[in-house]
C-alpha cells in the first residue's frame, strides 16, 4: 500500500474563503503532500466549526490533489493539526480575529 507524507505548514483561521460567517468559523489548512515520490505543494483543506460550542469539525477533501487517499484518516489528521495549532479549545475561536495566520509545521505519514 502507498504511503502519504503530509507536511502541514499553516492555518488561516476565520476566513470567509473557508466559509466563515455568523454561524461558523471557517479555516484553511495548507500543507504539502508527497505520495510515493509525487509532490503536491500548497494543497489545502477547509475546516468549519460551529460558533455555538459544538466541537464537531467538518473537514473537506484536499484541494489541489484528486488521487487516491484514505479520506477518513486524512480528515482525522487535519482535525488533530487544527486542534493543536488553535490550542485545543474552540471556545470563542475567531470571534475577534479574521484571517488570523498560524504558522506551525507538523509532519505525519499514513497509508493511502
Amino acid at each position: 500500500m502507498a504511503v502519504a507524507t503530509v507536511t502541514f505548514r499553516r492555518c488561516l483561521v476565520n476566513t470567509p474563503e473557508a466559509g466563515s460567517d455568523e454561524k461558523r468559523v471557517g479555516s484553511r489548512i495548507f500543507f504539502d503532500l508527497n505520495i510515493e515520490g509525487r509532490e503536491f505543494v500548497d494543497v489545502y483543506a477547509d475546516v468549519q466549526v460551529n460558533r455555538q460550542g459544538d466541537a464537531a469539525l467538518c473537514v473537506t477533501s484536499p484541494r489541489g490533489y484528486d488521487g487516491p487517499l484514505n479520506l477518513q484518516v486524512f480528515q482525522g489528521l487535519v482535525e488533530f493539526y487544527y486542534r493543536q495549532v488553535t490550542g485545543g479549545s474552540l471556545d470563542g475561536l475567531g470571534l475577534r480575529l479574521q484571517d488570523w495566520m498560524i504558522e506551525q509545521e507538523m509532519v505525519v505519514e499514513f497509508e493511502v
